[in-house]
């Protein structure tokens, strides 16, 4: 008599295997939405970007604060995942809060200005959180992003040589 379905041995291994991929997936699940709410801190900064440059270009010299920007008080410049941003000597920086997990709640991510040395026409680059001007540049400002490596993206990440 030849019977139908599986033997509890095969469940049983069917079943362990999904135990072990879960375990492997669901930190890196984890990850993945944290690195989610730090996008919006991304966008943001885009668009603080500008003015700041603007200043800069008519200035040629960064803005020490968000009035010299010509943005609204740091209390002001809010999302649903972002608490504050304030300027500070041209480098951007964004207070998490609101909306966030607890992980991120509190952390700062900065944006820097980098000019090229001795030339003050040149074109501005940013420097996302811990990354770092590269040689013939110098950064502007104090990075106070305190956000772990793992919650950012790339850019944002101090490369080793």
């Amino acid at each position: 008599m030849k019977e139908n379905g599986f033997t509890l041995i095969e469940l049983m291994v069917v079943v362990a295997i999904v135990g072990i991929l879960s375990s492997v997936a669901l930190p890196q699940y984890h990850m993945y939405t944290l690195k989610t709410h730090v996008v919006e801190a991304y966008q943001y900064a885009d668009n603080i970007r500008q003015p700041v440059t603007e200043y800069y270009g008519k200035h040629l010299r960064f803005p020490e604060n968000n009035q010299q920007a010509g943005l609204p008080a740091p209390d002001k410049l809010i999302s649903n995942k972002i608490e504050s941003v304030s300027i500070k000597n041209g480098a951007i920086h964004i207070l998490l809060g609101n909306n966030v997990p607890e992980p991120l709640q509190g952390k700062y991510l900065s944006f820097r200005p980098a000019v090229v040395e001795g030339s003050a026409v040149s074109p501005i680059s940013w420097l996302c959180g811990y990354a770092e001007a590269v040689k013939g540049m110098t950064a502007i400002g104090q990075n106070k992003t305190d956000i772990d490596v793992e919650h950012l993206a790339g850019d944002c990440i101090k490369m080793d040589a």
